[in-house]
């Protein structure tokens, strides 16, 4: 049998999980899209101006986007998540009370 704290905890978990489901997902699909798009800004860039290579732009500007998707899906800010908060919380509240 299970208790309410239990069942609580494992829905803060699935929770959690299907967050970051959602973000990998998003993330893989925009990564998809950013190298079709900018394979065929590429081929255009390379039959109509060869010399001039303005194709960079739109590949370092969304490049840049889709890092920063990528460090929200990724990276090391994942552990900021509700039971960092409530620790956090606590903590400076135990901060507080000793002033």
């Amino acid at each position: 049998m299970k208790t309410i704290s239990t069942e609580l905890k494992e829905n803060n978990v699935f929770e959690k999980a299907n967050e970051k489901a959602k973000k990998l997902r998003e993330f893989y699909s925009h990564l998809k899209k950013y190298t079709t798009v900018m394979s065929i800004f590429f081929l255009i860039n390379l039959i109509s101006s060869p010399g001039d290579w303005w194709v960079l732009y739109p590949l370092i500007g969304w490049g840049f986007c889709l890092t920063i998707q990528a460090i929200d899906a990724f990276g090391p800010f994942t552990d900021l998540d509700d039971e960092w908060e409530e620790r956090k919380t606590k903590e400076l509240v135990e901060k507080y009370n000793d002033r």
